[in-house]
C-alpha cells in the first residue's frame, strides 16, 4: 500500500469512529436531549432558600431526574425538583431535595472549595458556549459549602481549578433540604444573544450512594461530558456589562522580623463575550496552601501540583491532549510551577498576563510573567511565556499546538513547540466512549546546546464495564522542556490500563473491580530499564460506601549507575526483581468517622520495604473537622536499615460558609521539620476577601529539642469591583 493510501485509510478509520452520520446523529440527539425553559422575572429574588417569591411559583420545574447508579434508568428514590429563572443579570437556580427523613441527608463540609464528594450535593453544569465541550460547574451541599471549576474538553474528573462570583444558601427541612443558587451573568462568558446553553443537574443522596441525573443518567457517562447535556432554552435579553473585573488588594506580612508591606492589583476584562483577559501586577500568593510532604524512594523528582489560584484559573484551556490528566506524570510539555518558584523558592512576580476563553471555535490560553531580581541570589529577573491554540473539530476532539519560551533558573533561554490531537466521541457503539491522542513536541535548549524531540498516543476506551487505555511515549535524551516537568528523559514507555468493573447487585457489593496495569520502560536503544505489573485480583465497593482491595505487584529495574536512596545509603548499579503486596480498606466517606489503611510489604531493589499508611478523620459536626494522617516505610537494605515517616494533622473549624479557620501540621523525619500553617478566611461577600496566614517551623536537632526554622505571617484583603 503507498503512504498516500495508508494516509486515506487512517483517515477514512478515524471519521468512521469519531463522526457518527449526521442525520442519526440528530435524531438520536433530538429524541435523547431533554430541554429545560428558563423563566424570566422582573421581580428581585432573594438567595435565603425560602422560595417565597413569585418567579418560583411561576417557574416550570425541569422535569425529574434519573438515577445514573446504583440502578441505572430507575427513577430516583427521592424526588428533587429544580426551577430555573433569569433577570437582566442573572441565573437562578432553586432546588428542592426530598428526603424521606432529616436523618437520611448527609452534610459535613462547610469550607468554600472543600471536597463535597463526601456529602450530599446537588451539581450545576453549565456550557454557555453551547459547544458541547466547555463550561463551568457549580455544587452545594445542605449546609451551604461551595464549590466550583471550569469544565475543559470534556474532562472526565471535575476540578477546582477556578473561583468564580456567585452565592448560595441552603435550609433544611422536615423533608429534605433546599438550596437556591444565583450565578451573575458577568461571573461567565457566552455569546450575546445566545439563547440556548448546555445544561446538566445531578444529585448526589450520599447515605444510599445514589446518583440522579437530569440529562444522559448513564453509567458510562460523567457529568463533566458536556455533549451529552441537556438544552437550556429561553435565555433572551441576558447581559454581560462591561466584562470588567477589578480586584485591588492589600499584603502586609512578618518574615523572620523583616516586616513588609505590599499592595497590588488583578484585572479581568472579556475583549469579546468568550475571551477574557486578566492582568496581575505584584502577584501575590500569601494565602496559598502549603504542599503536602511526600516520601520520595526513587531516583526521580516528585510531583507536587500547582494550588496558586493566579495560574490555576484557566489551566484547562492550555492542557495537551492525553498527557494532563490520569496517574501518568512522566511528561507535562508546561508546569505552571516554573513560573514564580524555584528549586520550591518564591520569585516575586512583577507582572503577570493571561488570555483565556474560546473565539471562532477556537481555544486560547496564553500566560506570560515577569519575575524580579533575587536579593540575596545571582537570579536576574525572567519573562516565561506559555502559549496554546486549539481547533474544535466534530463534536467533542480538537487539534492544537503550543509554544512556551524561557528558562526559570536564568542560565540561557529554552523553547518548546509542539502539536496535538485529540479524536474523541461517546457514541461509539451506540453510547460508549473512545478517544484517540496523538502529541508530538520539540525542545531547543541554549543551555546545553541540544535540540530533541518527544512524542507519542493514548487509545482510551473509558467506560464503566470495561475501561481500557493504551499509553506510548518517547521521551528524547536531551528533551529538556524548562517550563514543563520531564522527571525522566531518554526513554520509550508503553503502559496499558484494564479495568473490568461487574456490578454483581447481590451481597451487598456495589461493584467489583479488577485491574491489570501493565508497564515497560527501555531506553532508546531498547534496553529494558523498568517493567512493572499492577493487578488488583480483588477490589471491591459495598453498597454503604466501603472499600477492600488487595494488590500483587511484580517490578523489575535496571540501574546503570549507583544512586543515593538516602543519605550515606547507596544502591548499587545493577539488575533488580522484586515482588510487592499491598492491602487497602477505606470505610464510608458519609460516616461521621473515616478510617483508611494501607498495608505494604515485599521487596524494593536487593532488600525488603514495609509500608503502613494510617488515616483517621473525625467530622463530629458541619463545624469542626480533624483528620491524622501518618505513613511509615520500613526499609532494609545490604547497606543498612532506616526508616521514612510523615505526619499531617489537619485541625478545621468552619463559622459559616464563608467564614473558616484551617490548620495543617506536618512532620517528617528527612527534613526533621515540623511545620504549621493556619489560614483564617473570611468571605465578607463573594470576590471580597480577608485572609490570615501564619507559617512556622522548627528544626528537630538529634537531641530532641526543637529550634525556630522560620515563622512568617501574613493578611491579604481583596476586594473586586464588577463593572
Amino acid at each position: 500500500m503507498t503512504s498516500l493510501g495508508a494516509s486515506l485509510t487512517l483517515t477514512a478509520l478515524v471519521c468512521g469512529l469519531f463522526i457518527p452520520p449526521a442525520a442519526a446523529s440528530d435524531r438520536a440527539a433530538a429524541a435523547e436531549t431533554p430541554t429545560a425553559h428558563a423563566f424570566r422575572t422582573s421581580e428581585p429574588i432573594r438567595i435565603d432558600a425560602s422560595l417565597d417569591e413569585g418567579a418560583w411559583a411561576q417557574a416550570e420545574a425541569i422535569g425529574s431526574l434519573i438515577q445514573r447508579e446504583p440502578l441505572e434508568g430507575q427513577p430516583g428514590t427521592e424526588n428533587t425538583e429544580v426551577r430555573i429563572a433569569y433577570d437582566d443579570d442573572a441565573l437562578y437556580f432553586a432546588i428542592v431535595c426530598h428526603a424521606r427523613a432529616a436523618g437520611d441527608v448527609v452534610s459535613t463540609q462547610l469550607t468554600r472549595d472543600s471536597n463535597l464528594d463526601v456529602d450530599d450535593r446537588v451539581t450545576i453544569v453549565l456550557d454557555p458556549f453551547f459547544d458541547h465541550r466547555n463550561g463551568f460547574y457549580f455544587q452545594v451541599n445542605p449546609a451551604g459549602a461551595r464549590t466550583d471549576g471550569q469544565v475543559s474538553n470534556n474532562a472526565e474528573h471535575l476540578s477546582d481549578d477556578w473561583d468564580g462570583i456567585w452565592s448560595a444558601a441552603t435550609r433544611r427541612t422536615e423533608k429534605g433540604w433546599i438550596a437556591e443558587v444565583e450565578i451573575p451573568f458577568k461571573t461567565l462568558r457566552f455569546k450575546p444573544g445566545q439563547t440556548v446553553w448546555g445544561l446538566n443537574v445531578e444529585r448526589h443522596l450520599k447515605r444510599r450512594n445514589e446518583t440522579n441525573r437530569w440529562a444522559s443518567p448513564r453509567l458510562d457517562v460523567w457529568i463533566g461530558n458536556l455533549a451529552e447535556a441537556g438544552r437550556l432554552e429561553g435565555l433572551i435579553g441576558v447581559r454581560q456589562g462591561r466584562g470588567l473585573d477589578v480586584r485591588p488588594y492589600l499584603s502586609g506580612g512578618d518574615d523572620n522580623s523583616n516586616r513588609e508591606a505590599t499592595a497590588g492589583l488583578d484585572v479581568f476584562k472579556n475583549l469579546t463575550p468568550n475571551l477574557n483577559a486578566s492582568l496581575s501586577i505584584n502577584t501575590d500568593f500569601a494565602e496559598t496552601e502549603v504542599d503536602a510532604r511526600q516520601v520520595n524512594l526513587t531516583r526521580f523528582p516528585l510531583f507536587f501540583p500547582e494550588k496558586r489560584a493566579f495560574f490555576q484559573e484557566g489551566a484547562g484551556v492550555i492542557d495537551n491532549a492525553g498527557l494532563t490528566g490520569g496517574r501518568d506524570r512522566d511528561l507535562l510539555p508546561f508546569f505552571s510551577r516554573r513560573m514564580g518558584l524555584l528549586d520550591d523558592r518564591e520569585v516575586p512576580i512583577t507582572l503577570g498576563a493571561k488570555l483565556v476563553g474560546r473565539q471562532s471555535g477556537f481555544n486560547i490560553g496564553i500566560v506570560d510573567v515577569q519575575t524580579r531580581d533575587l536579593d540575596d541570589n545571582p537570579l536576574a529577573g525572567q519573562n516565561l511565556l506559555a502559549a496554546r491554540i486549539s481547533r474544535n473539530l466534530f463534536r467533542q476532539s480538537w487539534i492544537g499546538g503550543i509554544v512556551t519560551y524561557g528558562n526559570p533558573a536564568g542560565t540561557g533561554g529554552s523553547t518548546l513547540v509542539g502539536t496535538d490531537a485529540r479524536f474523541a466521541t461517546s457514541s461509539f457503539r451506540g453510547n460508549k466512549n473512545l478517544s484517540l491522542d496523538l502529541f508530538v513536541l520539540r525542545t531547543e535548549d541554549e543551555v546545553t546546546g541540544r535540540s530533541d524531540g518527544a512524542g507519542g498516543f493514548k487509545l482510551d476506551y473509558p467506560n464503566d464495564l470495561w475501561d481500557v487505555a493504551l499509553t506510548w511515549k518517547q521521551i528524547g535524551e536531551d528533551f529538556q522542556p524548562r517550563l514543563g516537568f520531564v522527571p525522566r528523559s531518554g526513554i520509550r514507555r508503553t503502559s496499558l490500563g484494564v479495568g473490568l468493573r461487574p456490578r454483581p447487585k447481590r451481597w451487598g457489593i456495589r461493584n467489583l473491580f479488577f485491574e491489570l496495569r501493565p508497564e515497560y520502560i527501555t531506553d532508546l536503544h531498547n534496553r529494558v530499564q523498568n517493567w512493572r505489573i499492577f493487578t488488583a485480583p480483588f477490589n471491591l465497593r459495598t453498597e454503604s460506601g466501603e472499600h477492600l482491595e488487595w494488590n500483587y505487584i511484580p517490578e523489575f529495574e535496571h540501574l546503570d549507575a549507583p544512586f543515593e536512596i538516602r543519605e550515606g545509603q547507596i544502591v548499587p548499579a545493577g539488575s533488580y526483581q522484586w515482588t510487592r503486596y499491598r492491602i487497602e480498606v477505606n470505610t464510608a466517606t458519609k460516616r461521621p468517622w473515616v478510617v483508611d489503611l494501607s498495608l505494604g510489604y515485599g521487596g524494593l531493589y536487593d532488600g525488603t520495604r514495609r509500608q503502613i499508611e494510617v488515616g483517621v478523620t473525625l467530622k463530629p459536626s458541619t463545624h469542626v473537622a480533624l483528620a491524622i494522617r501518618t505513613e511509615r516505610n520500613n526499609v532494609s537494605l545490604p547497606s543498612g536499615e532506616f526508616y521514612t515517616q510523615v505526619f499531617t494533622v489537619r485541625g478545621d473549624y468552619n463559622f459559616s460558609p464563608d467564614v473558616s479557620w484551617q490548620n495543617l501540621f506536618q512532620y517528617d523525619n528527612e527534613s526533621r521539620i515540623l511545620g504549621v500553617q493556619s489560614r483564617f478566611r473570611w468571605i465578607l461577600k463573594p470576590g471580597n476577601d480577608l485572609f490570615l496566614v501564619i507559617n512556622r517551623g522548627w528544626f528537630r536537632r538529634f537531641d530532641g529539642a526543637y529550634k525556630p526554622s522560620f515563622d512568617k505571617a501574613s493578611a491579604k484583603l481583596q476586594y473586586t469591583f464588577r463593572l
